[in-house]
């Protein structure tokens, strides 16, 4: 959940620190108007490898969200228009449509033209998809007979399914990529056993998608081709290791929720906030593993995960365990010091915010 806030400015981690009061913390409070450079102005990576002024789509102009997308794809040779000069990016995506467009690039022609039989049931021979839906099945992308008897090829595609043919396609296996991480990320991401919590859970990591501002995820979302070709072209950068800079975003963006809706005391949507920017955070340490501000944000993300369960365990009266998790933060903020001198004023801060819970977490346990 991403708030406007005059104390967030892009390229900087700069906010002002409430009171943070509680049941558990009556006199808990931090110090004010602590700024710190943290993440992007460090890392400069270029996030664009395509940049155009004269649209190649009647409908699609230089500020739509997808342009920048649309014609690098174009230029790959992914995606195209329609006969008419429109690109048509508000077109739904039938299931058939979406799997060709991943498939595509990652096949031979050879190969496609090899297929010419299929087990799904309502596939006739000589469908115009039938290859594209074999090249999956081969890839382990999609589930075939037995399991999934029909394709159901005219269906609209929804953005979880997109994301799971779309990694699983590409070598990904959602189910074990990070998959030490179990906590909800969102209010309609919630169960790590529900089928689409892996693809989305990576899709995060990989900076694919980002929660709306009502919290959401919208797994079950259809998609557009502006949809469409806005994740495939964020999953080709992250694979070559240009959406670093937008984690790094996501990582402050989700910091700056985190202390905001402690200060309201929404404790749920902190949690959920603070496992975002976790993910985040290891998505860009798994594409730069070597950068130092990197490696400071993965532990100041970590950090913070530590103070929202501390704050979690005083709100329930584990107060040792406020104590523990508090004093993890601090070390974190120590760590995140050690790999980057620039995070030192947000280190500062965590330090500050841990030692205000553990000293009120101690007098509980009085």
């Amino acid at each position: 959940m991403h708030y406007n806030t005059p104390f967030c400015q892009k390229g900087q981690l700069a906010f002002l620190i409430p009171l943070l009061e509680s049941r558990c913390f009556p006199a808990f409070s931090m110090m004010p108007s602590l700024r710190s450079g943290l993440l992007l102005a460090s890392l400069l990576i270029p996030t664009s490898l395509f940049a155009q002024s004269t649209p190649s789509f009647t409908d699609l102009k230089t500020d739509h969200p997808a342009f920048a997308a649309v014609e690098y794809l174009k230029a790959q040779g992914i995606l195209s228009g329609y006969s008419d000069g429109t690109f048509r990016p508000n077109q739904a995506v039938t299931r058939a449509e979406a799997v060709k467009i991943i498939v595509a690039p990652l096949v031979s022609a050879v190969e496609l033209a090899g297929y010419t039989t299929t087990p799904f049931n309502d596939i006739p021979a000589g469908t115009w998809y039938l290859p594209f839906t074999q090249a999956a099945l081969k890839l382990k992308a999609i589930d075939g007979p037995p399991a999934k008897p029909g394709f159901k090829g005219a269906n609209n595609v929804t953005l979880a399914e997109f994301l799971k043919i779309m990694e699983t396609a590409n070598g990904i296996n959602p189910a074990t990529a990070y998959s030490e991480i179990t906590s909800p990320l969102s209010v309609d991401v919630a169960n790590s056993s529900d089928w689409y919590y892996a693809p989305m859970r990576y899709a995060i990591t990989s900076s694919m998608v980002i929660v709306n501002a009502d919290g959401t995820l919208l797994p079950g979302k259809t998609l557009n081709r502006g949809d469409v070709a806005t994740l495939m072209y964020r999953y080709m950068m992250y694979k070559e290791g240009r959406r670093t800079q937008a984690l790094l975003s996501e990582v402050e963006g989700e910091i700056v929720n985190v202390l905001q809706l402690l200060e309201t005391k929404d404790i749920l949507q902190a949690d959920l906030a603070s496992t975002r920017a976790l993910l985040a955070a290891r998505g860009a340490l798994a594409s730069r593993p070597d950068e130092p501000i990197v490696k400071g944000a993965m532990k100041t993300a970590e950090g913070f995960r530590s103070l929202v369960s501390a704050f979690i365990a005083g709100s329930t009266n584990q107060y040792q365990q406020a104590v523990d998790l508090a004093g993890a933060a601090w070390n974190l903020a120590n760590k995140a010091r050690e790999f980057s001198p620039n995070l030192d004023s947000l280190a500062s801060q965590m330090q500050v915010i841990a030692k205000s819970m553990a000293d009120e977490a101690r007098k509980n346990l009085q």
